[in-house]
């Protein structure tokens, strides 16, 4: 009998859980390829420690650009590498789909598992599975809302019990966020850093709101004049004149979603407010700024960034129970 695995197929972090067994893998959505050959040589952590070792002759891409696959074939490979490093032969995948994703391209994301070495595919849609992952009551009849805010997209979803009824797909994720710090530090401060080094420095001191306020960062990064290391420090509220803009574009979609809701479902978000999961929950006083922009409770999950695999656990352990929520795709 297959194994059955889920896989949240994130822009910045790939989370497998294996039936049986719990969350085994969880690595960064990173492609090592061969600057000549192109092909894949590595993908995960490995990837990420091949790179550091001969930046030179290996290129480091991801192939998931805005929540979709950019390359399958490619994908394909770094998918095959992860049942060998998972040591699951012919799995049951089931993976979680969100509201951006096309018909065409949840065949495709199939397709592209099933030429990794997949027996049989299944889908879930992410609002439904991240708030079972939260760990919040099924049996409430309330629906309720869910802002999943990702690396690449922020998925908007009414969930009812554990269904989803409604989901919407917006541009707007952390790597959004990482990539207008570093353009704010280039012209603001001269200096040129990373993605990386932004993304430790909205970790670090990010702030949406004036009542959070992490203190400074001290960073390093290329001066754009002279082309030198040289070290600078970054105050919370350097960082919030950048993030806020991105905050008040949540809002509206946020407030976008519930004006086309019926009348009885804002009710039930009222009473019970809005869940925040996905790895920009963490971002310092998103929380705070949401509820007083939107005058609804907000809640932010105990462990956001993997609300989604816990969900996709959920259901792998409990499939005849959460049955009606499966999707079959595909199977040889």
């Amino acid at each position: 009998m297959s194994k059955t695995i889920g896989i949240n197929l994130g822009s910045h972090i790939i989370t497998v859980y294996i039936e049986g067994q719990g969350i085994v893998l969880r690595e960064p959505n990173a492609v090592a390829v061969d600057a000549h050959t192109r092909e894949v040589v590595a993908c995960g952590q490995d990837a990420i420690n091949l790179f550091n070792k001969t930046p030179g002759a290996i290129e480091l891409i991801s192939h998931i650009y805005h929540g979709n696959v950019s390359d399958y074939e490619r994908m394909a490979m770094v998918m095959k590498k992860i049942f060998e490093k998972i040591s699951v032969k012919r799995p049951d995948v089931i993976f979680t789909v969100h509201g951006g994703h096309s018909s065409s391209d949840i065949s495709a994301i199939s397709t592209m598992m099933m030429d990794a070495g997949a027996k049989r595919i299944s889908v879930v849609e992410l609002p439904g599975v991240a708030v079972m992952g939260a760990g919040l009551p099924l049996n409430n009849n309330k629906a309720l809302l869910l802002c999943d805010i990702g690396a690449a997209t922020t998925e908007i979803g009414i969930v009812k019990g554990c269904a989803t009824k409604l989901s919407h797909t917006i541009p707007y994720g952390c790597n959004l966020l990482d990539e207008a710090l570093k353009n704010y530090i280039k012209s603001e401060f001269g200096i040129s850093v990373t993605e990386r080094t932004a993304r430790k420095i909205r970790e670090a001191v990010g702030s949406v709101h004036p009542d959070y306020n992490a203190g400074e960062y001290a960073f390093i990064g290329k001066d754009t004049v002279t082309g030198l290391p040289c070290e600078s420090v970054i105050t919370s509220d350097d960082t919030r004149e950048v993030m806020v803009k991105f905050a008040d574009y949540l809002v509206a979609n946020i407030k976008a979603v519930i004006e086309k809701l019926p009348e009885q479902v804002v009710k039930d978000i009222k009473d019970r407010g809005i869940l925040l999961t996905g790895g920009g929950a963490l971002d310092g006083g998103i929380g705070v700024f949401l509820e007083e922009k939107l005058d609804i409770d907000i809640k932010i999950a105990e462990n956001p960034i993997e609300c989604s695999v816990k969900g996709l656990g959920m259901i792998i352990e409990n499939k005849a129970l959460f049955h009606p929520l499966i999707l079959e795709l595909s199977n040889d």
